[in-house]
């Protein structure tokens, strides 16, 4: 059963500081990026009313942004933290279809049918941006100028989602989860975030569902590569020790 969402106050435009604090991801480097600057959020005299963008709002671990089949109303950011999405399942395996890092959208998918077709859970304590995009027309910027805004950011969705999806695709448990693992921190070093070690906060059931693997197999396959001196994975604090040797048995 869907755990009850919290209710998480509107922060609203008020003065927040753009500098971003540790673990967050700066505003620059984050998915939002493209439609924040033509609202010029980074400009003092930016006009937008409030509760466009909705900044830092803290989500706590366990919690959801929002439910499968709610109405599309928003999309997010993750600013801090990790999330999950997964279809809910009547078996109660969850079929997770995703894990969002810092700076990476989330619910783009459900700008098209207008509801989300996937539940979004935080793995930890974050905080995300949220850009509500039923409320751009009241902006007062040109229509031209904010469908190039989420031109821009489906763009870069797409681009990620086929980076994503040719990364993945590999026959064996090795090759599947040592894709998986260059693909965490490539993502997190794309995000400006560069420390060697990053906490990552999906269990083995998680990762398994989503690589079509059971959660046994995801266990021995990390044991394997901790005992060959490639990763290090201590209390879900993830750092790689042999990227090379990871991307060889990817690759092969």
């Amino acid at each position: 059963m869907e755990r009850q969402r919290k209710h998480i106050p509107h922060i609203g435009r008020r003065k927040v500081s753009d500098k971003p604090a540790a673990g967050e991801v700066a505003c620059q480097d984050c998915g939002l990026d493209p439609m924040c600057s033509i609202l010029e959020y980074a400009e003092e005299g930016s006009q937008v009313p409030e509760g466009v963008l909705l900044r830092r709002r803290q989500v706590a671990r366990g919690e959801t942004i929002f439910l499968k089949d709610d109405p599309f109303r928003s999309v997010f950011a993750v600013k801090s933290g990790s999330f999950k999405t997964y279809v809910p399942k009547v078996s109660g395996f969850d079929q997770v279809v995703g894990f969002h890092l810092i700076g990476e959208l989330i619910g783009m998918e459900g700008l098209a049918p207008q509801r989300y077709p996937y539940t979004a859970r935080a793995l930890q304590d974050s905080s995300v941006c949220e850009l509500r995009m039923e409320s751009l027309s009241n902006t007062g910027y040109l229509l031209e100028e904010l469908q190039q805004g989420i031109i821009s950011m489906l763009s870069a969705e797409v681009a990620f989602n086929h980076q994503l999806i040719t990364t993945l695709i590999h026959q064996s448990a090795d090759q599947r989860l040592a894709g998986f693992l260059l693909n965490l921190t490539k993502r997190l070093h794309s995000r400006g975030m560069r420390q060697v070690e990053f906490q990552i906060g999906m269990s083995r059931s998680d990762i398994g569902s989503y690589l079509g693997l059971a959660s046994e197999t995801v266990s021995r396959v990390l044991t394997r590569f901790q005992k060959n001196g490639l990763i290090q994975l201590r209390h879900k604090r993830l750092r790689l020790l042999d990227a090379e040797g990871l991307a060889e048995i990817a690759e092969h």
